[in-house]
């Protein structure tokens, strides 16, 4: 009897934009939560051309008011990624965030 045939895993293309600059991200609108002892935050992101464009707080479930942590937004967006400052005094709140904009990006992988 002949073994069946072993075939390599195929791994699928890279997805690019127009000038073959490979994309990072899906496009598309990607929503995510993270939670903490504190509460959670949902983090809703706007992906175009493979790019951070917009990172909001769409719903703040915090023991705290969210506008301890709301300057973490633009960060995400100028740094390409969910690293973001610490904040003294919403330690928590601010790794819900960070936790929320991860689950976000989890969805946008290509």
């Amino acid at each position: 009897m002949t073994p069946p045939a072993v075939t390599a895993p195929t791994t699928a293309a890279p997805i690019t934009d127009a000038s073959g600059t490979v994309l990072k991200w899906r496009d598309g609108t990607f929503s995510g939560w993270g939670t903490s002892r504190h509460g959670d935050v949902e983090v809703t992101l706007i992906i175009e051309r493979g790019r951070i464009t917009t990172a909001a707080i769409s719903r703040c479930l915090t023991r705290y008011s969210c506008s301890w942590i709301a300057h973490l937004q633009p960060q995400v967006v100028e740094r390409q990624s969910p690293e973001v400052d610490n904040v003294s005094g919403a330690t928590e709140s601010a790794n819900a965030f960070y936790f929320a904009v991860v689950e976000a990006l989890k969805s946008a992988k290509p």
